[in-house]
């Protein structure tokens, strides 16, 4: 999976926010605000991490197990294919 754009992370007053990069020529839509977990995902997608990578990091870093990091994973991604912000 990749992200249709390239966006920058950044921490807007207490919120994770995604700020799309626009390529030259062409213009983006947006913000998209993120809670922290989805910061952090979002984050590893836009650094092209694949599935199995992005799950075994988020195990690392929160205390879940790899069934429950699996879940939260495969339905952030599922939400941005479905937002279309995301590509197979």
């Amino acid at each position: 999976m990749k992200l249709k754009n390239q966006y920058v992370v950044r921490k807007v007053a207490d919120k994770a926010v995604a700020i799309a990069v626009e390529k030259e020529g062409e213009k983006t839509d947006g913000i998209i605000t993120l809670n922290g977990t989805g910061a952090f995902i979002f984050g590893l997608v836009n650094e092209g991490l694949d599935r199995d990578e992005i799950v075994a990091k988020f195990f690392g870093e929160y205390e879940v197990t790899r069934e429950e990091a699996a879940r939260s994973v495969d339905g952030f991604l599922a939400e941005l294919l479905a937002s279309g912000l995301a590509e197979e």
